[in-house]
């Protein structure tokens, strides 16, 4: 049986004030009505013959998560501290692969925006039918421009209906992706299918540090009325994605091309470009006044007035205890501003 795994995590620093440690990014209304975690919500519920979901989250954010299932039948699996994804996945797999020996997982992250979940269902279809025969598949989407924002996928052979691997590239110089992008490479979304068996053997070949922490965490757990709390040892795995534990390394990776709209929206101008747009492509929520303003996302918490005047390609927003203002191509300079908030504050 097919069985989808929402992996909670990530800090979204660079979405900092709106996202922050006891607020984090998959749970913030970020484009239209419904925040990022309740999209993935939506996408499971169009896959044909899944399972209830499984959702990775952090200890800290078992409220959160709680609120946002509302009611939705899901198996919750609690990090007593966040491992990145390959200790995260390792231990859905082996949990999941004791309930379904012939378990088929599918890996989404929380914090996507995907608008298309139709679409979405058709490209995972495809990658979970490579799955079942013991290919660990990933999406790659066609990119809609040159980004150094993203990771890229460049495809190897195409044998019978399989592309396989031939390398994942970091993210690159905005001119290394224009190049990427013409010698056919593919945006790195970080959705993944394969067995539960596939992916716990691939562990133990490539990061078995990884296995063994996961196992042992698995063995210790606390099995919660609702919830499993995997236990102490899962501080001792490795911190290491997904990507580089073993799809770098695996002989088994294949890439399904899909062509739906994507972001990982993970800084604001990920946010301004899936976002509604006004005459001047400015996007505002709360009480915002622009005057000659244009290419701006600008958020206001309640409670606050923020008014925009001359102003173009800036992110403002104003929290209720910080404000941030930035040039829309800096944001990933805003990790390095949130470390100096005075105090250690954030």
């Amino acid at each position: 049986m097919l069985h989808p795994v929402i992996l909670s995590g990530g800090s979204g620093r660079r979405l900092w004030p709106a996202s922050r440690p006891h607020r984090p990014k998959p749970f913030l209304t970020l484009v239209g009505e419904d925040t990022a975690f309740g999209g993935a919500l939506r996408r499971i519920a169009a896959l044909t013959g899944a399972a209830p979901p499984t959702v990775i989250a952090g200890l800290a954010h078992e409220d959160h998560v709680r609120a946002a299932l509302d009611g939705t039948d899901a198996l919750l699996l609690l990090e007593p501290e966040a491992r990145d994804t390959a200790p995260a996945m390792t231990a859905a797999a082996l949990l999941l692969c004791e309930r379904d020996p012939g378990a088929v997982l599918l890996f989404l992250p929380a914090d996507h925006h995907v608008p298309d979940a139709e679409a979405f269902a058709v490209s995972v279809a495809a990658a979970v039918r490579m799955a079942q025969d013991g290919w660990i598949a990933t999406l790659g989407l066609k990119p809609e421009g040159p980004s150094a924002a993203y990771g890229y996928i460049r495809p190897g052979r195409r044998e019978d209906e399989r592309l396989s691997v031939a390398a994942f590239i970091e993210k690159p110089s905005p001119a290394r992706a224009a190049t990427l992008i013409a010698e056919g490479c593919l945006w790195n979304c970080g959705v993944f299918a394969c067995r539960a068996d596939v992916l716990i053997e691939e562990m133990a070949r490539h990061a078995p540090a990884v296995l063994d922490a996961a196992r042992s965490a698995v063995a210790e757990a606390k099995y919660l009325v609702d919830a499993i709390l995997l236990g102490p040892s899962f501080h001792d795995a490795p911190r290491l994605s997904f990507d580089h534990a073993v799809m770098e390394k695996t002989d088994r990776a294949v890439v399904e091309p899909a062509a739906f709209a994507w972001s990982d929206l993970g800084a604001w101008d990920a946010v301004l470009a899936a976002s509604e747009r006004d005459a001047a492509g400015n996007s505002t929520a709360g009480a915002v006044v622009l005057e000659s303003a244009s290419g701006c996302i600008v958020r206001a918490a309640h409670g606050i007035t923020v008014a925009v005047v001359g102003a173009s390609h800036l992110a403002i927003i104003a929290d209720a205890d910080g404000i941030m203002i930035c040039d829309l191509d800096s944001g990933h300079h805003v990790r390095k501003a949130v470390d100096r908030v005075s105090g250690g504050r954030r």
